[in-house]
């Protein structure tokens, strides 16, 4: 029996890093995309353009959620989970071999939106999805605990990425091609993925669920009629952490790189060390956060990343460039982010009925994803341009505080 759940959970996890690599390599190369598909007299407007491209992802992530919530409470955790999986690792090899604009013109930059749509889907089923897989096979142990793992698993992906890509610049340099591998690679690593998820059983929860005929024809319109207050709530969540997260996973490679003017190789270090410090700290907070209950939690976190986070980005971005100051600094706002997120999947998943899980959680976390966290490289260099380089911290502060307002008015509806 232990043996089959750690199988369970390492083809979840497996999956999981595969689909988040695939999703992330995209970040790690922007400048480089940018030049290739989106010819333009000014750099800032290639970035803005690339970052958009990356955001169009996230905007189809409620659509997935819906698809593959459907097909989860409907059919199974594990369908739906396996069909994401083949999908985004056919679509990350095709932005590999994707010819440029010299070549095909505008239709290069069409394409490149049309594969990063697909994309959007397939993360839009995949986020949710382990987790509830995961925790559903180990329901009633440590779930907070576990949920940051699942979580954790999420920056493994982007760090292996970001890993990918500085050992890319590493050996190939600036060139114009060796960008491809790292796409190419994402692709083959999905078949592997694949092969881990195909020899794993349904989880208990959703087989009871169907062998006693409790599932619902159309569960998430009976999720947003008995439960609109925690698909809110859930959402706000989502858009929370999305926004801390992808200020690491999407934008801090941009930042450092375009913004502060640091050489790629460095702009790698700063990035995947944050990532690092995320995923070790996360499973210590899920731990505590299972002590003191997770929306307590979630309120503490929130208040000191309101007090804290500005301070913090005045460090990263001095002009004195200390690299052990900016390290610290960096270290402190990836701990704010292990922090909001590790709690952040068991609260979601506890907030809905078996019956409508799937779709719940998967809709209304990926709006918030799309709305708040998504967008957060392309808000956050706008507000760079307009303001400058401290003014994408005052973005987290709005998020925070938008969470914190519409927990308190929907706390009628507790879980």
């Amino acid at each position: 029996m232990v043996m089959k759940k750690r199988k369970v959970v390492s083809s979840a996890l497996v999956g999981n890093i595969v689909e988040y690599y695939d999703f992330g390599i995209y970040a790690v190369f922007v400048p480089k995309i940018a030049a290739l598909f989106f010819p333009a007299a000014d750099k800032s407007i290639q970035i803005l353009l690339t970052l958009s491209v990356f955001a169009v992802g996230f905007l189809m992530r409620p659509i997935g959620g819906m698809i593959f919530g459907h097909i989860g409470d409907i059919f199974g955790r594990k369908l739906a989970l396996t069909i994401s999986i083949v999908l985004m690792a056919v679509c990350t090899m095709a932005i590999g071999l994707l010819p440029g604009y010299e070549t095909i013109g505008i239709l290069a930059p069409i394409l490149l939106v049309l594969i990063r749509l697909v994309q959007g889907i397939c993360v839009g089923g995949e986020s949710a999805g382990s987790a509830i897989f995961i925790l559903e096979h180990l329901e009633g142990y440590k779930p907070g605990f576990v949920g940051s793992i699942v979580m954790a698993s999420n920056m493994m992906g982007t760090l292996l990425a970001n890993f990918v890509g500085i050992l890319i610049v590493s050996f190939f340099g600036d060139s114009d091609f060796a960008w491809r591998y790292g796409f190419l690679f994402g692709g083959l690593m999905g078949l592997t993925g694949l092969y881990m998820r195909y020899n794993v059983s349904e989880t208990p929860v959703f087989q009871a669920r169907k062998d006693e005929n409790l599932t619902v024809k159309s569960p998430l319109l009976e999720a947003i009629n008995k439960s609109w207050r925690r698909l809110l709530v859930v959402c706000f969540l989502g858009g929370v952490t999305a926004a801390l997260a992808y200020m690491i996973r999407g934008y801090f490679n941009v930042f450092f790189e375009t913004d502060l003017k640091y050489d790629k190789l460095m702009t790698g270090y700063f990035t995947s060390f944050a990532l690092f410090i995320m995923i070790v700290m996360m499973p210590f907070f899920g731990i505590l956060a299972d002590k003191v209950g997770y929306r307590k939690f979630l309120y503490i976190t929130c208040y000191v990343i309101i007090i804290g986070v500005v301070p913090i980005f005045m460090m990263i971005t001095d002009p004195s460039h200390s690299i052990l100051k900016v390290f610290f600094a960096i270290f402190l706002f990836a701990m704010l982010a292990s922090a909001i997120c590790a709690p952040a999947y068991p609260y979601a998943i506890s907030a809905f009925a078996p019956e409508l899980r799937y779709s719940g959680v998967a809709v209304s976390w990926n709006i918030g994803i799309a709305l708040f966290g998504g967008t957060t490289p392309a808000i956050s260099k706008f507000l760079v341009n307009k303001f400058g380089v401290n003014a994408p911290a005052l973005y987290i502060v709005v998020m925070c505080t938008c969470f914190i307002a519409i927990s308190f008015l929907t706390r009628r509806d507790k879980h």
